[in-house]
């Protein structure tokens, strides 16, 4: 099930999420490279977490 559709969201950046056989499953692609990599839904919401972290820490960073 394609839960976002690959989704160019730069000049040369583009990513894709989609949920197969219980694993929910990240497709990264740029010009020069492209990755995927699968997630259980546990790994799933940790990464997520992860990601969030790193955002609010930059945003904070940038604010000083």
């Amino acid at each position: 099930m394609k839960i976002i559709e690959e989704k160019k969201i730069g000049e040369k950046l583009t990513v894709g999420v989609h949920k197969e056989h219980g694993e929910i499953g990240i497709f990264i692609a740029s010009e020069d490279v492209s990755a995927s990599c699968a997630f259980r839904p546990q790994e799933w919401e940790k990464f997520v977490g992860v990601i969030n972290e790193a955002d609010r820490l930059l945003k904070e960073n940038e604010a000083e």
